[in-house]
């Protein structure tokens, strides 16, 4: 097939025709080019010179290249993740699998539609790298070619990864939660082996390296020139070895994916039970709890709405929750081993910080998906209907949703106090510090649920609140840091102490002193924004509930 044919490919037409025209595609556009145009804007030379030498503007390009790659992160991932769960829900996949159009094909179409998007997304910020290389200090061969290579390595990667997924699921939110949890896996947890081996060398520490290269924050850091951090723990990937694990990924990927695309293997039988033997204890033994066990009846004193969403969620039964409180217990409990033994030499500040950005991580990946669920699955799925007519009020069912959500989250935070509680004792100076993060923690998990349920409750289907409570969380989380980012040049202290206020995860750093956020004083001011701006969104979700349970 040429490359006239290849082009002509009517799966990349149509779906590149949809992602186009998205108005959510034209306003991450728009977004991303002002962003990027006031950067550089704002530290454009008075006079007429160039610096060949000068680092001020790598000091725009930094904050430039993160923003964009952030962009990728956020919006990339989306669209394959949906492809073909919506294929199967309108009922269309086994139709186009059993069309002339070959499975390969079918594949390449959907993936070139996702990579042409990013590329016309990160294609905006092309001015703004220009104008940083005609300031001077940045180059076309250092800088911003490896910067675009990374940029597509990401767009291939999360494609790659959101069509594989998207093939195995059986939800869009489904789907979506999973694409996005391995992005956030290959992006930032990737880099926890290397933080644990440290500098040591042997077949563990070449592991760990090449796990790092999965993901493109070293490759960036590398690209930016502000590695000398990264250096300090060991990560030392630069953007060849990024390249090198994307494509081996995406190949990877692309292979359990046309392997799927069978008409065969995607006709799924309905299940026809088990039978269990309750009698039997190897079944509890196994799951500390039984998950098949009959559930007693629902006490009077408990909200029913809460009860309900902990027994049809999937991951709200009680074997799955205490499953990830071991695995966040584990997790902290490494972090602080890594602390006690001098593995990495962080110190007890860093190390907190560390399990800071590992609970703010997990609060994002959950935080979201459990709250875009609340209301916006049950306008879909009909359900809300039955609320309407039930005879409890629209408080108790709000509460109940509300608290199935943070209950969850809360169990995630107390299972990393262990961690907090053993440094404590092996540096007692942290205790009062330990209580000031764990209150931005807190003021976290009001944020991430009053946003994402707020949002739920304008979405008309589960999938739109998912991504859309997913982007703005980013957005508020990550876009407040790279303000952070660009301290100084271009921002002054004053405007990043303020963007920083809107960010629970920044004040906790800056209790913890981590280095680049101990000049920052950001409580309590930044507690009473947070539980402000959680009150301002639990008051538009009240109102817009009574305006839901009102009568057709």
């Amino acid at each position: 097939m040429n490359s006239v044919q290849f082009l002509q490919n009517p799966i990349l037409h149509r779906e590149l025709l949809d992602r186009l025209r998205s108005p959510k595609t034209l306003l991450a556009i728009i977004v991303l080019a002002l962003m990027s145009s006031v950067l550089v804007l704002m530290r454009w030379p008075s006079d007429a010179s160039i610096d060949l030498v000068s680092q001020g503007s790598l000091q725009v390009f930094r904050p430039v290249t993160f923003a964009v790659a952030i962009a990728i992160m956020m919006l990339i991932p989306a669209f394959p993740a949906t492809a073909f769960v919506a294929e199967r829900r309108r009922g269309t996949l086994t139709l186009l699998l059993n069309s002339p159009t070959p499975p390969w094909q079918i594949y390449i179409g959907k993936l070139l539609a996702n990579v042409l998007l990013a590329m016309v997304i990160f294609s905006v910020s092309l001015p703004a790298l220009m104008a940083c290389y005609a300031m001077g200090g940045v180059s076309l061969g250092g800088h911003i070619g490896p910067l675009l290579l990374v940029l597509m390595g990401m767009a291939v990667q999360y494609s790659a990864i959101g069509l594989w997924i998207s093939i195995r699921s059986q939800s869009a939110d489904a789907s979506l939660r999973s694409t996005y949890a391995a992005v956030l896996l290959l992006a930032v947890l990737s880099i926890g082996p290397t933080v644990l081996v440290g500098k040591l060398s042997g077949p563990l520490a070449f592991i760990a390296h090449w796990m790092t290269a999965l993901s493109p924050l070293p490759a960036l850091q590398q690209i930016t020139g502000s590695q000398a951090a990264a250096s300090e723990i060991g990560i030392a990937t630069g953007w060849p070895e990024f390249l090198v694990v994307s494509c081996l990924v995406s190949l990877g990927m692309a292979i359990a994916t046309l392997v799927k695309l069978d008409p065969i293997l995607l006709d799924r039988a309905r299940p026809t039970g088990q039978i269990v033997d309750h009698s039997s204890g190897t079944r509890r033994f196994k799951y500390l709890v039984d998950p098949q066990r009959r559930k007693s009846g629902i006490p009077w004193w408990l909200n029913p709405v809460m009860v309900k969403e902990f027994r049809t969620r999937k991951f709200g039964r009680l074997h799955w929750l205490l499953r990830l409180v071991a695995a966040g217990a584990i997790v902290s409990l490494l972090l602080t081993v890594v602390a006690a033994t001098g593995t990495v030499n962080w110190g007890v500040e860093r190390i907190a910080s560390s399990m800071v950005l590992m609970q703010i991580a997990l609060l994002l990946l959950l935080g979201p998906s459990l709250g875009a669920n609340l209301i916006a699955s049950e306008v879909e799925s009909g359900g809300w209907q039955l609320m309407r007519a039930s005879p409890i009020s629209s408080i108790r069912i709000l509460l109940g949703k509300l608290m199935s959500t943070v209950w969850t989250l809360l169990l995630l935070l107390l299972a990393t106090l262990p961690g907090y509680i053993i440094m404590s004792y092996i540096q007692p100076t942290i205790g009062g510090q330990v209580g000031k993060v764990v209150i931005s923690l807190l003021i976290a998990i009001s944020l991430v649920t009053s946003i994402s349920a707020c949002v739920s409750s304008f979405c008309p289907t589960t999938a739109v609140a998912t991504a859309t409570s997913y982007a703005i969380l980013l957005t508020l989380f990550a876009g407040t840091l790279l303000i952070w980012l660009s301290r100084g040049k271009p921002f002054g202290p004053l405007l990043v102490e303020r963007a920083l206020l809107l960010n629970p995860a920044a004040i906790a750093l800056a209790e913890m002193k981590t280095p680049g956020f101990e000049s920052y004083r950001l409580t309590p001011s930044g507690w009473y924004i947070g539980i402000g701006v959680s009150a301002i969104c639990l008051t538009v979700l009240y109102f817009r509930t009574l305006r839901l349970m009102r009568p057709d």
